[in-house]
């Protein structure tokens, strides 16, 4: 009778929460360790399937490394949680799952660090790094979630329908690249519009000054100066008749929205020791951990009109 082999499968080396960042040259390393009857043990064949967050599935070859001991790697190519399987056959038949994440190397996106939060709690070891990095991502997400925007930058192209033949209001833009319109609803985007001759970005209504609130703003908006008019829109045609490719988001994080952030974040990673929201002990004293005012007080002004019932 066979006795079913106990594996220990790690990624990297770690027992604990793993994550890696989205590149090419990341490489994850996971190891199996087949274990039968406290003696490791070698399978009669070894193999890992790995499924990335799209579902693929992939099994990578194995090296066997040592008695009962076999490794793979495989890229770190998209972000999310990724799974794996080792399973052995013959004296060592077992099979165990597990996990990792892979996160985006768009630091950009983050409105405060780990460090920083680590610096804010008085952490100095990197035990809790996976919670400290996930609670910064939740809580930079949530500020976009309560403001109706975003404070990162990226290039993109977007199009957008008119509403008037003189201008409108466009989404948070840094700067443009082109600024084009289609003319004849075709969904060819014909005429090039120059920033300065035919047009002028707007912070808001007839407000052109990007530091007018005292720090740098976005524009979010266009008006033109002629000849040209933003084209009419018909029926039966294409409605977006309006297409600007640059850089979209703000131009820096504001100082408050970091702050925010911070508080969020800290917020989020203590309620991993706060069952029901309820932190500490009856002879240190009792708090709850929920949502902080403070958050919602400093990204007020930074909240977007367009939003409704907030």
């Amino acid at each position: 009778m066979t006795t079913p082999a106990a594996i220990t499968a790690e990624v990297n080396g770690g027992t604990t929460a793993t994550v890696m960042f989205d590149d090419t040259n990341k490489i994850a390393t996971l190891t199996g360790l087949f274990n039968v009857n406290g003696v490791n043990t070698d399978a009669t064949a070894a193999t890992v399937t790995i499924t990335d967050p799209t579902g693929a599935t992939t099994t990578p070859s194995t090296t066997h490394v040592s008695t009962g001991l076999y490794s793979a790697t495989v890229a770190c190519t998209v972000v999310g949680i990724w799974t794996y399987l080792w399973e052995g056959t013959g004296t060592a038949s077992d099979a165990v799952a597990g996990t990792f994440t892979v996160a985006d190397t768009t630091v950009s996106r983050l409105y405060a660090t780990p460090d920083e939060l680590k610096s804010r709690l008085g952490i100095g070891d990197t035990v809790d790094d996976f919670e400290l990095q996930l609670a910064v991502e939740a809580a930079s997400r949530s500020v976009d979630e309560i403001c109706g925007r975003y404070f990162w930058r990226g290039t993109d192209t977007r199009t957008y329908v008119p509403i008037s033949i003189y201008g409108q209001q466009i989404d948070d833009l840094v700067s443009v690249t082109t600024f084009k319109t289609d003319s004849t609803g075709s969904g060819t985007y014909d005429q090039t519009w120059v920033q300065g001759p035919d047009y002028m970005l707007t912070v808001s209504y007839a407000q052109y000054n990007t530091a007018a609130k005292g720090e740098q703003w976005p524009y979010n908006g266009f008006t033109i100066l002629g000849p040209t008019f933003v084209p009419y829109v018909w029926p039966w045609s294409h409605q977006n008749r309006i297409q600007i490719s640059g850089v979209f988001g703000w131009p820096a994080v504001p100082l408050a929205v970091r702050q925010a952030t911070l508080i969020a974040a800290a917020d989020l990673f203590k309620l991993k020791d706060a069952p029901f929201g309820v932190l500490g002990s009856p002879d240190l004293g009792m708090m709850r951990v929920g949502q902080n005012s403070r958050v919602q007080s400093l990204l007020r002004r930074y909240i977007s009109g367009a939003r409704v019932g907030v």
